[in-house]
């Protein structure tokens, strides 16, 4: 029995190749990007699942609450925090600080380069599970000079030697000798680095503030003993900086770690997403396109069931019950998808290359990995059953009777459930098509919004060795070289500042109100070279020397203030630098458009400048990275001359936002493609089954192109039916996505026409060409059909 069925399902594929190529092709498509989106949400959700205590792991988080009613949530914690509240708390079994990614020059001998990496607590890797390849795990970062390095840094640095014991020099003064060798990080590891380092070495080096309890500026990690409560321990540690720090607007709280890297977004205090949103996103996606396929699988053998009415009336007569052809006909289903399965396993395999550039992933099809395979499995089988329930339900319910006598009818139930589908089928490829466009526009939008200033033709160096120690002469000599419109300093990226406090003072502030201020330390001519505009008062003035204890502010910051007689002339007080306010800049964006813009002081203070920021005369950038490489190598000689536009960092900022975009604009694309092939499908069937009612019309005078409309209004009402479900289900979706970012397009009319426009063009073109043929078919040939 099982051969005959499968002979009957072969001899079918092969008797109807338009139909079955279709079917498999549509079929093929959708398991691929099914499969491809699978694998890339896998990986995301295997993000530092390889620890091994991984259910213990947490990281301490703070929330602040300001005299706004704002509340922030930062990751950022106290120095002096982790080890005293090992000592205190019973619940923690191991501790560790850890420092942001640093970038330091490493060199050995000839051998020179800069590495990733980070300071860390010895417990940080009895915490994690870093395997090490040499040293050993509870006492490689005991020693002040003591360094953990990567196997690739390992080779790097000394090629086949023992690494085991070596010196490394770090930015041309400290000797670190190597006590420990990583295997390979991870790639499923939110943590990334090359090396690491002694916290004791960072706190020496920064004890000045890294003392302070009321200072946030890295990160605490904790290993909670088994069976911790951690809702009980959460109560406990809550109100530690109290005790710490005279005022504080400070609550702790703990958050598992294998989630950080998914629910990274807080709002209100109270985790909000991140990026598992967009792992729902592409599930949700890749299902929608694997549903369009089989919309196309299901409407064709819904359509095609009058070729097989003879054979299901001979099943039944000789005793074949509905249950059996259900049977054979899911059998013939499965016979299909598999075939489509194995061609979308080569293309998986063609494609992963290109997937994994446009992503930034690193993912493989190993169907020997049994989480890949099941994937898989999982994937043919739904396909299937979805695709193959409903036509073999239709056609084992043929009566035998009506069917032998040539009375079996196509039934209006059957066609309107086709013409159902392919609502659903395009009112699907409608939302796609506008959350791709509404996804492109905000892409666009965010590369080449005018933030405030200007990031053509400018590049930023890091001021290593003297440069800083000499920055005014350095300045001054650059400023004429050749090929350099302006130059100027900070202390940190004007599009990634991290500083914040509520420390300022101004006449006839609360004593009791808090305002988080963004802080940024900058050269005199910063608002000039970076051509920002003031909207009150001056910029800094080099000629008078009041101004390295003056402030200029931007307009969110201004409004805080509550001054009645203008803000520009007030005094303002941060700490013991007390100076004026000489100028309001016009707000600009220095982080994420995800955040509205906060806040911001801008004041003087050479000693700290860490950004040397250039602007290059226009088409001289060649000539101005020359004058900046000369005059590096005087006063950094040991150091390699790196620099990086500021247009390429902003580009960067939104990298992965940027590549999931490309993603979902490439499976909108499919899906409709996939659609059109199951369009082209269906409008063959149905010239082909009018082709004698076409050549009568004809005969009786009607033209070319009243055939062709009357064969497209059929299919242009169901498009324009599924535009009326699609674009308000588009808009509404798209409407929540944008509310993510505080600087965002709006969906609006024109992209929902263009959509609704869009399927319809692709459905009367499809369908036109199968009525221009069979319209244009000689009457004489038309009324011998059949």
């Amino acid at each position: 029995m099982l051969r005959n069925y499968l002979v009957v399902a072969f001899r079918n594929i092969f008797r109807n190749k338009l139909f079955s190529t279709l079917n498999i092709l549509g079929l093929a498509f959708g398991i691929c990007s099914a499969l491809l989106i699978f694998l890339w949400v896998n990986d995301e959700l295997q993000y530092n699942k390889f620890h091994t205590n991984i259910d213990r792991l947490y990281r301490v988080m703070e929330n602040q609450r300001y005299s706004d009613g704002r509340l922030y949530t930062f990751a950022a914690t106290p120095g002096p925090m982790a080890p005293y509240i090992k000592e205190k708390f019973p619940e923690i079994e191991l501790a560790t600080r850890f420092t942001w990614s640093v970038n330091h020059l490493f060199q050995n001998g000839d051998k020179g380069f800069y590495e990733p990496g980070h300071f860390a607590d010895q417990d940080f890797i009895e915490m994690f599970t870093f395997p090490l390849l040499q040293g050993d795990q509870k006492t490689a970062l005991k020693e002040k000079n003591s360094i953990v390095i990567s196997r690739k840094m390992a080779e790097k640095y000394f090629g086949s030697e023992d690494a085991m014991g070596k010196m490394l020099t770090m930015d041309t003064k400290d000797v670190f000798t190597v006590t420990g060798v990583l295997q390979d990080i991870p790639k499923s590891s939110s943590i990334q680095f090359e090396y690491l380092l002694p916290f004791q070495y960072f706190f020496d080096q920064n004890k000045n503030w890294l003392e302070q309890w009321d200072n946030n500026n890295i990160r605490t990690f904790l290993l909670l003993r088994e069976n911790t409560d951690v809702t009980a321990f959460n109560k406990k540690l809550e109100d530690e900086i109290k005790n710490h720090a005279e005022s504080t607007n400070v609550k702790l709280f703990t958050q598992a770690f294998g989630d950080s890297y998914l629910y990274g977004d807080f709002e209100n205090g109270q985790q909000s997403g991140g990026r598992i949103e967009y792992v729902r996103i592409f599930f949700v996606v890749a299902v929608f396109v694997l549903i369009i396929a089989c919309i196309n699988f299901m409407n064709l053998a819904t359509a095609q069931a009058t070729k097989r009415a003879r054979e299901v009336g001979l099943r039944k007569v000789i005793g074949a019950v509905p249950r059996q052809l259900f049977k054979q006909f899911m059998g013939e289903s499965f016979v299909t998808v598999g075939i489509a399965a194995l061609i979308a396993v080569v293309a998986t395999l063609l494609l992963i290359p290109v997937f994994n550039e446009i992503t930034g992933k690193a993912l493989g099809l190993n169907l020997l990995d049994a989480r890949i395979l099941v994937t898989f499995i999982a994937i043919v089988a739904f396909t299937a059953f979805v695709a193959g329930s409903y036509p073999a339900f239709f056609i084992s319910e043929f009566k035998p009777v009506q069917v032998l006598k040539g009375q079996l009818k196509s039934g209006s139930r059957a066609a309107a459930f086709r013409k159902g589908l392919v609502v659903l089928q395009f009112s699907l490829s409608i939302i796609l098509i506008i959350s791709t466009a509404v996804v492109f526009r905000q892409m666009s939008y965010m590369q080449n919004r005018d933030i405030g200033f200007d990031r053509e033709n400018m590049f930023y160096v890091w001021m290593e060795s003297d440069i800083s120690r000499n920055f005014e002469t350095f300045h001054n000599r650059l400023a004429d070289a050749e090929g350099i419109e302006s130059v100027t300093a900070s202390g940190q990226l004007p599009i990634g500042i991290g500083n914040s406090t509520s420390g300022f003072n101004w006449e006839g502030k609360n004593k009791d109100e808090r305002i988080l201020f963004t802080i940024l330390n900058v050269d005199y001519d910063f608002i000039q070279s970076m051509k920002m505009e003031m909207v009150d008062g001056r910029a800094f003035d080099r000629k008078l020397a009041t101004d390295t204890i003056n402030y200029i502010v931007n307009e969110k910051a201004a409004e805080k203030f509550g001054f009645k007689n203008g803000v520009v002339g007030q005094d303002l007080a941060y700490g013991e630098n007390k100076g004026k306010i000489i100028g309001i800049v016009k707000d600009f964006n220095f982080g994420s458009l995800h955040n509205p813009i906060e806040p911001l002081i801008m004041y003087i203070q050479p000693r700290n400048f860490e950004c040397l920021l250039v602007r290059t005369k226009v088409g001289e950038t060649e000539n101005a990275l020359h004058s900046v490489e000369k005059l590096h190598k005087e006063y950094a000689p040991g150091y390699p001359f790196r620099y990086t536009f500021l247009n390429q960092d902003w580009e960067n900022f939104y990298k992965a936002e940027s590549q999931r975009g490309k993603v979902f604009n490439t499976l909108a694309v499919l899906s409709i493609f996939i659609s059109c092939l199951g369009l082209f499908g269906l409008s063959a069937f149905s010239a082909e089954r009018r082709t004698k009612e076409l050549g009568i019309r004809k005969v009786l005078g009607a033209s070319v192109p009243g055939l062709v409309q009357l064969m497209n209004r059929e299919f242009a009402t169901l498009v324009i039916i599924s535009a009326g479900i699609g674009c308000p289900a588009g808009w509404y979706l798209m409407t929540k996505w944008l509310e993510g970012y505080a600087y965002h397009v709006d969906v609006g009319m024109i992209t929902l026409l263009v959509a609704a426009a869009i399927c319809l063009l692709i459905a009367v073109v499809t369908v036109s060409y199968h009525s221009l043929r069979v319209a244009m078919t000689d009457p004489v040939k038309s009324l011998r059909y059949e």
